[in-house]
C-alpha cells in the first residue's frame, strides 16, 4: 500500500512558492535601480523591460528569502552586470543572461528556465522528453554521462558511464549550468547532432552523429530472481514510488513467506523527486528519520517512517556507485543509517542539497538550492557521499549479473541459475 500524501520539505516549499504574494524589499528594489540604470546606459543593450524587471526582481526575492545560504542582492546584481557585459555576442535574452549568471555563481544545481524549459523539465519529471537519453551531471564544470538510457539513441551510439560531452556541433559545453546545457541537448524529434565525446584513456575525442527520439524513462525494473526479490532504480520521477510499490506486490504474490531478502539497485541513479525517495525507503522502514533539511543552519524540514515494512524485515542489499546521487543518496543513507539494509558498493557521488522549483510569472521556473540533507539520523552527506558496508567495485566488461550475484552472496538467498552461474565464473 502506498504511503499517505507526504507533506515534506519539497511540498510544502512548492505550495508556497505558487501562493506567496509578491512583496517589495528595498534591498532588492535599490539593487534593480541600480541594474537597470546600468545596463541600459549602454546603447549597445536593448531595453531592460518593466516586465524582465518584475521576474528578476521576483527571481531575486527567492533567493534572499529561501537561498540555503544568505545572499546579498548588490553583490548578485554586480555579478549579473558582469555577465552581461560579457555576453553581449549572446543569443539569449539578457532576463535569461542575467537570472543564469546570478545562480551559477551560488551553486551549481540552481537554474532558471524560460517558459519552454520549464514545460520540457516538467515532461521530465513525468519520465517523458525528446532528446539523446542520457543521464548527465556538472562535474568540476564538465558535462558528465552517469548512464545512458536503455534502449536510447545514446546508448546505441555506444555513449558509457563517466563520458564527457565536450561539444555539440563543434559548440563547447564548457562554463554552462546543467540545465542550460540540458537545453542545448533537446532538439525537435528526429533531429540530428554531432556530440563531442572525451573518454578516459582515450587520446583523441570522439565525434557520434545520433539523432535525437522521443524517449519515456521507465523508473524502475524488476523481476523474481530465485528468492530474491531484485529491484533496479533508474531515477526519482512521479512514476518511482508506484512502480516499486508494484514490485513489492510481485515479489509478495510470487514467493510469499519465502522471499529470501530484496537487492536495491541504485547505481548511477542521479536523483529526483525527494518525495518519491521518502516514499521508496518509506516501504521498508518500521520507523526512523528518512531525511531531515536545513536552510541556514536551522532545521525546517524532516521526514520519518510510517509504520508498515512491506518486506517484513526481510535482509536488504542496497548498490550504489559514485553515480547514484541526491534523492538515490536520501534513501541509501535512510536505510543505513537505520540499520536496515547492508550497502554494498563504491562511496556515492554526495549531493546532499534539496532544490525547490519555483513558478514565475512569466510562466518560467526557478529552480533554487534551498536546504542541505541529512539521511536516517546521520551527518550530512553533502560532498562525502554515503559510504558503503560492503565495498564492491564492477569489473571492466563484466557480466550485468555479477554485481546481483555478489549482493545475493551479501543476502545468503538462492539465486536464479543463471545468476548463480555468473558468481561461479568470476
Amino acid at each position: 500500500m502506498l504511503r499517505k500524501t507526504l507533506i515534506v520539505a519539497n511540498v510544502i516549499l512548492l505550495l508556497t512558492a505558487c501562493t506567496l504574494p509578491f512583496a517589495k524589499d528595498r534591498s532588492i528594489e535599490g539593487a534593480l535601480e541600480r541594474f537597470v540604470a546600468e545596463y541600459n546606459s549602454d546603447p549597445i543593450h536593448g531595453e531592460f523591460t518593466r516586465s524582465d524587471r518584475k521576474v528578476f526582481s521576483e527571481a531575486l526575492l527567492r533567493m534572499k528569502e529561501r537561498y540555503v545560504d544568505e545572499v546579498d542582492p548588490d553583490k548578485l546584481v554586480d555579478v549579473a552586470l558582469k555577465e552581461l557585459a560579457m555576453g553581449r555576442e549572446s543569443d539569449e535574452e539578457a532576463l535569461t543572461l542575467a537570472i543564469n549568471a546570478v545562480l551559477s555563481s551560488l551553486d551549481p544545481y540552481s537554474a532558471y528556465m524560460t517558459p519552454e524549459a520549464y514545460q520540457r523539465y516538467q515532461d521530465n519529471l513525468e519520465g517523458k522528453f525528446v532528446g539523446f537519453g542520457v543521464r548527465i551531471e556538472m562535474r568540476d564544470g564538465k558535462l558528465t554521462v552517469i548512464t545512458p538510457i536503455k534502449g536510447s539513441p545514446a546508448e546505441k551510439a555506444g555513449i558509457q558511464p563517466n563520458d564527457i560531452i565536450s561539444h555539440l556541433n563543434g559548440s563547447p559545453i564548457k562554463g554552462l549550468s546543467l540545465i542550460k546545457a540540458v537545453e542545448k541537448l533537446r532538439g525537435p524529434e528526429g533531429s540530428l547532432a554531432e556530440l563531442t565525446i572525451v573518454r578516459e584513456n582515450i587520446s583523441e575525442p570522439i565525434r557520434l552523429k545520433i539523432r535525437r527520439q522521443a524517449v519515456d524513462i521507465e523508473p524502475v525494473e524488476y523481476r523474481v530472481d530465485g528468492d530474491v526479490g531484485y529491484i533496479r532504480i533508474q531515477t526519482f520521477n512521479r512514476k518511482t514510488s508506484e512502480s516499486v510499490d508494484e514490485a513489492l506486490d510481485v515479489f509478495n504474490a510470487k514467493l510469499g513467506s519465502s522471499l529470501c531478502g530484496v537487492i536495491l539497485d541504485m547505481r548511477n541513479n542521479p536523483g529526483g523527486l525527494v518525495t518519491s525517495a521518502v516514499d521508496v525507503a518509506d516501504q521498508f522502514l518500521e520507523q526512523g528519520n528518512i531525511f531531515a533539511a536545513e536552510n541556514r543552519g536551522h532545521a525546517f524540514s524532516k521526514e520519518d517512517a510510517v509504520p508498515g515494512d512491506r518486506i517484513n524485515g526481510k535482509p536488504i542489499v542496497v548498490l550504489i556507485n559514485n553515480g547514484s546521487a541526491s534523492a538515490a543518496e536520501i534513501v541509501a543513507g535512510a536505510l543505513q543509517g537505520q540499520e536496515r539494509a547492508k550497502i554494498m558498493g563504491q562511496t556515492s557521488y554526495g549531493k546532499g542539497t534539496m532544490q525547490t522549483l519555483f513558478d514565475l510569472d512569466n510562466g518560467g521556473g526557478l529552480r533554487l538550492t534551498t536546504g542541505r540533507f541529512t539521511a536516517g539520523g546521520k551527518a550530512s552527506f553533502n560532498g562525502v557521499g554515503i559510504k558503503p558496508d560492503i565495498t564492491d567495485s564492477s569489473q571492466a566488461n563484466e557480466d550485468e549479473l555479477a554485481p546481483i550475484a555478489r549482493a545475493g552472496s551479501v543476502l545468503n538467498c538462492h539465486l536464479s541459475v543463471q545468476t548463480a552461474a555468473t558468481a561461479n565464473m568470476q
